[in-house]
C-alpha cells in the first residue's frame, strides 16, 4: 500500500486504509492530543477501537460531513494496526436519505405493479400516475445530496487536511 491518502473520487463516502507501526492505544491518545490542543474548528473522540472527528457545533451546518475512523489490529504484526476511515454525513443525514431511498423504492414498486396492471386489463388506472411521487422520493434526496455534498466540501477538506497532518506528525506516512 502506498503511504498516502487517496480520496480523490466524487463519492458518495469517500474512505482511506493507512497502516500503522504503533498500537490502538498509543494512537488514540495521540489523536486525542491533536484534537484537544492543535485544533479549534473540529472536535471528536477516539478510543482504541472507534473514533469520530467532526465540525464543532457552532461552525456546523446542516450538511456538515464527519469522518469515522476503525483502528484494527493488523494480522501478523502485534506492534501494528490498520486505520480505515469513512468520510461522510451524520448518522441521522444519512438514515433520512436511506428511508426515503426505500420508501421512494417501495411505493413506486407497490403503486406502479397495481396501476400497470389496472392499465394493461383496460381498467383506466389512476394508480400509474402515483408513480411519480415515487420518483420524487428518489430523486429528490439524491438531488438535494449533491447539491449536499457541494455545501460540505470545504469541511471535507478541512477534515481531510486534519487527519493527514495528524497522520504525517505522527510520522505514519510521509
Amino acid at each position: 500500500m502506498k503511504n498516502e491518502i487517496e480520496i480523490n473520487a466524487i463519492r458518495s463516502r469517500p474512505r482511506f486504509k493507512v497502516i500503522a507501526g504503533m498500537t490502538a492505544e498509543e494512537f488514540s491518545k495521540k489523536l486525542n492530543i491533536h484534537l484537544k490542543d492543535r485544533n479549534k474548528v473540529l472536535g471528536g473522540y477516539c478510543n482504541s477501537e472507534v473514533g469520530v472527528i467532526r465540525v464543532l457545533r457552532d461552525q456546523d451546518k446542516y450538511w456538515a460531513p464527519q469522518l469515522q475512523l476503525r483502528i484494527e489490529n493488523e494480522m501478523g504484526r502485534p506492534d501494528g494496526i490498520e486505520i480505515r476511515g469513512v468520510f461522510g454525513p451524520r448518522s441521522s443525514v444519512w438514515t433520512l436519505f436511506m428511508f426515503s431511498y426505500g420508501l421512494g423504492g417501495a411505493v413506486l414498486l407497490t403503486t406502479g405493479m397495481y396501476g400497470w396492471i389496472e392499465l394493461a386489463l383496460d381498467v383506466g388506472s389512476f394508480w400509474v400516475w402515483t408513480n411519480l411521487i415515487g420518483l420524487l422520493l428518489i430523486i429528490g434526496p439524491y438531488v438535494s445530496a449533491k447539491i449536499g455534498q457541494r455545501i460540505a466540501r470545504n469541511h471535507l477538506n478541512l477534515l481531510r487536511s486534519f487527519i493527514e497532518r495528524v497522520l504525517v506528525d505522527e510520522k505514519i506516512i510521509s
